[in-house]
């Protein structure tokens, strides 16, 4: 069954119990639901490579990896989707949502990666439990990283090239890009010639 909600007046509950019901995707923005786009075989590559390397090596421990299917509270009207990411929280087994996630990815896609460096930027770095927030290139081994220092500010950097490595010291994880990008081509980057 359906349930029929104006999007202007949206509430996390309302939303929560209409998404339950249906197959494709969505998010709950600023009370509005709004439909995620779907993704390539590139992108899911990816992501089923980085929930395997997370996984692995924070199994057992404090910290669960979840998958695109769990929802950030960014906001008191706001319900992401990121691609996946690491709950350091207690959550009840039923609960659509990450207790407090340490970290979250999203891999880029041609049509949503400005929004993502952007807009799901600034929501993610206002999450006080956050300490990585890690965008993922799909197109060339290449990833963004953000870290919360203890003053509380975020640093950044670009890690390029499949020798790369993905340090996350506070929750003991390292991967490398060779892992991320397993079973991947890259095609040669066009080059000028005189």
């Amino acid at each position: 069954m359906n349930i029929k909600v104006d999007p202007a007046a949206v509430t996390p509950e309302q939303f929560f119990s209409w998404v339950t019901t249906q197959d494709e995707r969505y998010e709950l923005v600023d009370g509005e639901v709004v439909m995620m786009a779907g993704a390539g075989r590139r992108h899911d590559a990816i992501v089923v490579n980085l929930t395997a390397a997370l996984h692995a090596q924070t199994r057992g421990g404090p910290c669960q990896t979840f998958t695109g299917d769990t929802y950030v509270i960014t906001s008191p009207s706001t319900r992401r989707m990121p691609d996946l990411g690491v709950d350091c929280g207690k959550p009840d087994e039923d609960s659509l949502v990450a207790d407090r996630p340490a970290l979250l990815v999203e891999v880029l896609s041609p049509t949503t990666g400005g929004f993502d460096v952007t807009v799901k930027l600034a929501e993610y770095q206002a999450l006080p439990s956050l300490d990585y927030i890690l965008f993922v290139d799909t197109d060339s081994p290449n990833v963004h990283l953000y870290s919360r220092a203890a003053n509380g500010a975020w640093n950044d950097v670009v890690l390029k090239g499949i020798e790369a490595v993905i340090q996350l010291k506070k929750l003991n994880v390292s991967l490398e890009l060779r892992d991320v990008y397993a079973g991947l081509d890259f095609r040669p980057k066009p080059r000028l010639v005189e």
